[in-house]
């Protein structure tokens, strides 16, 4: 673009990959970018990082200490334009009570979906509503979310759609040399079935291997890999004592938190991902899949047929471990219906899902905001 490059302050957690690569795009871009986090994390070079973390913020006084170094943080920077990566944050609360202007808000998800996830107290809630009220500007990564924020009382002249995709040079299709398989023990020739979401209960692991258990009657050579993420240590030991229970010890790899290449490979060496939260937004990983050649079958909720169609580029299941075994069978079993979804949910995400394109509309945005304060000042 021929604008002027900008100094971007970005608010987000530090720990997540979304965060980092999208700091690493908007630097990529030229602008000068700072991330300011509530905790530690990795930080693209060159990126400024402000780390707020402290060392122990149990207790009144250890939040209190925490919630200043949050305040100090946020206070120091100067930016041209202030993003926070998600609505319910700390960092993001906080540019709105110091006023930092221009000021744009990510929604992507469990931010804003409040009572299908319920995971914001009274109080996140009311914060996270009363920044997205007084901010500049509002992305969503679909017009679903979109509609949720407009029925906070948000205007729909602020409210945008940016899907905070996938970054396509990272993750894409390969010619699969077998290493994955060859390190998990894996045959060649096993249908496997790859869970990439962050283990936890939430993320429905357990409906998963009972399902897969039923699967194994029909494709007894088939392996579920699943990865351990962020996991719920005691939901680990449940599932632990699952997969003994079921009898099914050789059929299953818990993998561990793979970085983005690993990931890249995972998904290359998977015939399809499996995701089935019971709420979502647009998860980043199933558009992942998807751009590496690999079909998904997803949990059937009505917001993702803004992107993807039922057995023309993904294949929606309900929550029932009889529907589940069904769609997998379906899907590894029919070439026909795998060549179409693969080839039809790759194309979509390469067309509308890609995050460099992606992050040029929020660019947009910051230049348009930024002109708009020109002319009224």
């Amino acid at each position: 673009m021929s604008e002027q490059k900008l100094k971007i302050c970005v608010l987000a957690e530090a720990n997540g990959d979304h965060t980092f690569v999208q700091c690493e795009v908007l630097k990529n871009f030229g602008h000068e970018v700072t991330l300011i986090s509530p905790n530690k994390g990795r930080c693209p070079e060159g990126v400024k990082h402000i780390e707020c973390h402290v060392e122990n913020a149990n207790g009144i006084f250890g939040k209190l200490r925490w919630l200043f170094r949050i305040y100090q943080g946020v206070k120091s920077a100067q930016a041209d334009v202030y993003h926070a990566h998600y609505a319910a944050e700390l960092t993001t609360w906080m540019a709105w009570i110091l006023r930092k202007k221009p000021f744009v808000i990510s929604c992507l998800g469990g931010d804003v979906l409040f009572d299908e996830q319920g995971s914001q107290s009274f109080i996140r809630r009311w914060f996270t509503k009363r920044a997205l009220k007084k901010c500049d500007y509002v992305t969503v990564v679909s017009h679903f979310l979109g509609k949720v924020v407009q029925a906070m009382g948000i205007s729909s002249q602020k409210i945008q759609r940016v899907i905070w995709g996938v970054n396509t040079k990272k993750f894409y299709e390969i010619d699969d040399d077998g290493s994955f398989r060859k390190q998990w023990k894996i045959d060649q020739d096993a249908p496997l079935i790859f869970s990439p979401r962050q283990f936890k209960p939430f993320y429905n692991q357990g409906l998963m291997i009972r399902a897969f258990a039923d699967v194994l009657i029909k494709m007894p050579n088939a392996v579920l890999t699943l990865s351990t993420y962020n996991q719920d240590d005691e939901f680990r030991t449940e599932m632990e004592s699952l997969v003994d229970e079921l009898e099914v010890r050789e059929n299953i790899r818990f993998l561990p938190g793979l970085n983005p290449q690993e990931m890249m490979l995972a998904y290359n060496a998977s015939d399809m991902v499996l995701s089935l939260p019971p709420s979502d937004g647009t998860p980043v990983s199933v558009m992942e899949a998807m751009v590496c050649g690999t079909p998904v079958v997803m949990t059937n909720l009505e917001r993702f047929k803004e992107f993807f169609a039922h057995k023309e580029s993904a294949l929606f299941t309900p929550l029932e471990q009889k529907d589940i075994v069904h769609n997998i069978c379906d899907l590894l079993s029919n070439n026909d219906l795998y060549e179409c979804i693969r080839t039809e949910g790759k194309k979509i995400i390469v067309e509308n899902a890609d995050l460099h394109s992606q992050t040029r509309i929020l660019e947009e945005i910051f230049y348009r905001l930024l002109n708009q304060g020109k002319r009224t000042s």
